[in-house]
């Protein structure tokens, strides 16, 4: 069971990257519907701010140690966000309201929460609150899925792109949820975590080939050996349900496909590379990796201190 410390440290450490999720894909959402469909731009503009509202509560609430652990990990803030937002407002003409520079500085002059009641009900709340969000935006982005398939509705997204924004905000309430029952990681809810963000890397690396400028046969092959290689991770996890994945093999793999996203988008703000799709995209395909490095790290703690 989870004691209180450990429910703010998990609590913060999750809002502070997945609901910056759900504010960049609300982003993305806003950015690629024709203006007739002006009410789901306006939708998605207002759950990206509530969204904004959570990630500064859970600035507020951090205590030193977390906003370090946040900084250096940058399951928040990656070298690139202010340079992909920038070339995203540029090119979209839209307000990105950007506050990295204020985030990283209040990130950086944090210190020490006191452990109280009520800290804790803010806590509470907050888990509570980004619950209703996060389902509130599988609803919405289902909705999208249904319309598009049934042709009632047109986005320069993929149908199946929503379905992996479905997927990565469900693995949020789920484990909202688990923090809110306080019940801590086990060796299988781990090996679930590493399953559903294999599946969200494997289908990022085929959403980074079908994005890209077809000119650019190199990227597009190695993007395609990610998608097999995290495929083959899945399988073997299937295949193997004891077996979570989590070890330095996997380790080693997610890192490679870190730089490899990295250099991609250096070519982006270079404009050496083409994408069909706004340049937030890669920078939360940047974020997913970086958080899963911090799982499979964090994973490998506490296999150490029990064994």
């Amino acid at each position: 069971m989870l004691d209180n410390k450990q429910i703010f440290e998990q609590s913060l450490v999750n809002h502070i990257y997945f609901a910056a999720t759900i504010r960049s894909f609300c982003t993305m959402i806003g950015l690629t519907f024709y203006r007739n469909n002006q009410d789901y731009i306006d939708r998605a503009i207002a759950l990206g701010r509530r969204a904004t509202g959570i990630t500064n509560k859970a600035i507020e609430y951090m205590n030193k140690e977390i906003a370090d652990a946040v900084i250096t990990s940058e399951v928040y803030i990656t070298p690139y966000t202010k340079e992909i937002d920038l070339l995203t407002q540029k090119l979209f003409g839209v307000n990105m309201e950007l506050q990295i520079d204020k985030d990283l500085n209040i990130l950086r002059t944090r210190k020490e929460v006191e452990f109280n009641s009520d800290t804790m009900k803010k806590i509470d709340d907050l888990n509570n609150e980004a619950l209703i969000l996060a389902n509130e935006f599988k609803d919405f982005s289902q909705e999208i899925k249904n319309k598009l398939d049934s042709q009632d509705l047109f986005s320069y997204l993929y149908p199946d792109f929503f379905n992996y924004m479905y997927e990565e905000i469900s693995v949020y309430g789920r484990d909202i949820e688990r923090i809110l029952s306080k019940n801590d990681y086990t060796d299988f809810y781990l090996g679930e975590y590493a399953y559903y963000f294999n599946e969200l890397l494997r289908k990022s690396s085929e959403y980074i080939r079908g994005f890209l400028d077809t000119s650019h046969q190199d990227i597009f092959d190695m993007a395609s050996f990610y998608v097999d290689a995290f495929a083959n991770l899945i399988e073997k996890y299937l295949k193997n349900n004891d077996d979570t994945g989590l070890n330095m093999e996997t380790e080693r793999l997610v890192t490679n496909y870190k730089d490899f996203i990295s250099n991609i988008i250096e070519e982006l703000l270079d404009a050496k590379l083409y994408f069909i799709t706004p340049p937030v995209t890669l920078d939360n395909f940047l974020t997913n990796v970086n958080v899963y490095l911090f799982i499979l790290k964090y994973a490998r703690v506490i296999q150490t201190s029990t064994s």
